[in-house]
């Protein structure tokens, strides 16, 4: 799976594995272009494992699998983010892909289904991230997980975008949903939402409350779109 944006991907220093572009993401209005932004891979330390995760087209094949496809697998992670945006996994999905990016932002895989991310992978996921976004031009970014969050003004430093706001809103469940509007040197505006990560313990309903409130316009657009 080869997009026209892969030779600038393969230019960006510390992406290990490629973005994946829908098909109709780069014809869209540019107010409609979202980035879903995944966490983390984790392998199981088997040499199988190890391999696939080896794959520069590993993300993309992710998506194709377990978002587009739906073989779950018994995870929750692409169940809940579906339901938290359309309140139900019953839509099309490769037409809402299809429509989408979705790029894993820490650029290492966990060699365990308990390991975590640390702050370095983080802070590095940023700088890997500025440049990605300078591919692929999304008006906003939502984030599954809030912890990329915290080394964002560190990171951001280190970058030629600045941070114009940021925002930590009211609780739902157990976690404080964040906002975050950067601007890149041609002071052009993204959006990042930052949300509860959808693996487990993930209330999609109120989760869906809020999504709702902060992407009206644009989920009213693709639920069009998907109809079409």
């Amino acid at each position: 799976m080869n997009t026209q944006l892969d030779i600038e991907f393969n230019n960006v220093k510390n992406q290990k594995w490629l973005p994946f572009i829908g098909d109709h993401y780069l014809t869209i209005p540019e107010d409609r272009k979202l980035l879903i932004v995944g966490e983390s891979h984790y392998h199981d330390n088997s040499q199988q494992s190890i391999e696939k995760h080896n794959s520069p087209d590993f993300t993309r094949q992710v998506i194709e699998e377990l978002a587009i496809k739906r073989w779950y697998w018994g995870t929750k992670i692409f169940p809940n983010f579906h339901r938290a945006m359309f309140a139900n996994d019953e839509f099309n999905t490769e037409k809402f892909w299809n429509l989408t990016s979705f790029y894993n932002f820490v650029q290492r895989p966990m060699e365990t289904n308990k390991g975590r991310p640390n702050y370095d992978d983080f802070h590095n996921g940023w700088l890997t991230f500025f440049e990605t976004i300078k591919i692929t031009k999304p008006s906003t970014c939502l984030f599954i997980g809030t912890e990329a969050s915290n080394s964002l003004r560190d990171a951001i430093n280190e970058s030629d975008f600045e941070v114009v706001d940021f925002t930590r809103d009211d609780k739902i469940s157990r976690t404080y949903p964040r906002r975050a509007t950067i601007k890149n040197s041609d002071n052009q505006l993204i959006e990042l939402i930052f949300i509860q990560h959808t693996s487990q313990y993930f209330s999609w309903g109120k989760w869906n409350d809020y999504i709702k409130q902060k992407l009206s316009q644009q989920l009213e657009w693709f639920e069009g779109k998907m109809k079409e």
